[in-house]
């Protein structure tokens, strides 16, 4: 086989990464959080870009060729897009305002269908696609703009990293710099290449995607204690003050709770069983809410937030931000909580004493705080 039947199949490879990715983050439960729905829609759609490639390089008819070069377009604007939100809010808050973002890259979508590409070319062995230079223009432009702009988020990601822990600095810039050099060796090749008239081997950028897929897929390897996220979560809980935490059964039953050192004390039984009435009355009051469940509730610079396991949820009451870091240790904690109590939550008697683990879990959440029990 020659090297450039090699090459035409390579972007498979890629395309098998990044799907190994959202499997495993599905597969983990990482998906409902703004920051892990991001992640995970950049990875589908930056696999989906490789695949395309895949068959745009192998296609057999010029109809064809089309169909797979605006498909490849279509996916890699919507991978910048999204590349950018998840770094964006991975190192800020979730804010309403940056789903802005998401319309320049809308509106591109009808520019790359209906007049971006002009034709396509058959090589000795592969097609070349043909675009328009001013829609191009354009579309390359955002993607220079969007793109850059992640990486920068990346950067931050890294200076953040790096004044907490040198030893996760090495990853975190083996990130960094494998999105940097792949993105300027990818665009600068992919661009020679399309100048030339009779070009030797395909354009690698789908194929050169698949270094910095490893470094991600390395990185959230469930092998590896030492995570990236928790430095940043530690890092960004300067931003808030844990005061109150309560573990609760579905049925409102309070099982354990803790109060920071020095907090105010409140009738627990009272809160878990006031919460329990606000989300009940949110259910039947408003039937589109059917379904789903209470998560914030805002009151000046205080927040009382939830997130819900299977049989149980857990509530912090914070002054300050939140964010998407401390949600998914929210989670993760009330999960495992779950897991080494199934036998007990699955016969709920009412019976806290029963329940075991649930020190740990707060320890976890508060952290290096102070605490007392309740």
């Amino acid at each position: 086989m020659a090297l450039v039947d090699i090459l035409k199949y390579l972007p498979l490879v890629t395309a098998a990464v990044w799907y190994l990715i959202v499997a495993n983050q599905v597969y983990r439960d990482r998906r409902h959080t703004a920051t892990e729905v991001f992640f995970l829609t950049c990875c589908f759609f930056a696999g989906t870009y490789a695949l395309s490639d895949f068959y745009f390089f192998n296609s057999a008819s010029p109809g064809a060729a089309s169909s797979a070069a605006t498909l490849s377009v279509t996916t890699f604007t919507l991978t910048v897009v999204f590349f950018f939100l998840f770094t964006q809010v991975y190192i800020a808050k979730m804010r309403s305002i940056y789903f802005v973002a998401l319309i320049p890259g809308i509106l591109l979508l009808p520019v790359v269908w209906g007049g971006m590409l002009e034709g396509v070319t058959k090589t000795e062995s592969f097609y070349l696609p043909q675009y328009r230079l001013a829609p191009f223009a354009v579309w390359l432009s955002f993607v220079l703009v969007y793109s850059l702009a992640g990486i920068r988020n990346l950067w931050k990601l890294h200076r953040i990293v790096r004044s907490q822990s040198p030893s996760l600095a090495k990853r975190s810039g083996g990130i960094l710099y494998s999105f940097l050099i792949i993105f300027l060796l990818g665009f600068f090749t992919n661009g020679i290449i399309g100048t030339l008239p009779n070009p030797a081997i395909p354009p690698p950028f789908s194929t050169l995607l698949v270094i910095p897929g490893l470094a991600a897929l390395f990185t959230l390897s469930p092998l590896r204690r030492d995570r990236i996220s928790e430095v940043v979560r530690r890092f960004r809980a300067r931003r808030y003050e844990l005061r109150e935490a309560y573990l609760m059964f579905n049925d409102g039953t309070l099982i354990a709770s803790r109060v920071r050192a020095g907090g105010v004390e409140v009738d627990q039984d009272l809160f878990s069983a006031t919460l329990d009435v606000i989300q009940n009355f949110m259910r039947t009051s408003f039937p589109i809410l059917r379904g789903t469940s209470l998560r914030t509730i805002e009151h000046g610079d205080y927040r009382i937030i939830i997130e819900r396991g299977r049989s149980c949820y857990l509530t912090l009451v914070l002054a300050g931000e939140e964010n998407d870091l401390l949600r998914r240790l929210m989670r993760d904690s009330l999960l495992e909580f779950e897991a080494s109590n199934a036998d007990i939550l699955s016969r709920w008697r009412g019976v806290a004493s029963e329940a075991t683990g649930s020190d740990e879990l707060f320890r976890r959440l508060f952290e290096p705080s102070q605490l007392f029990g309740q």
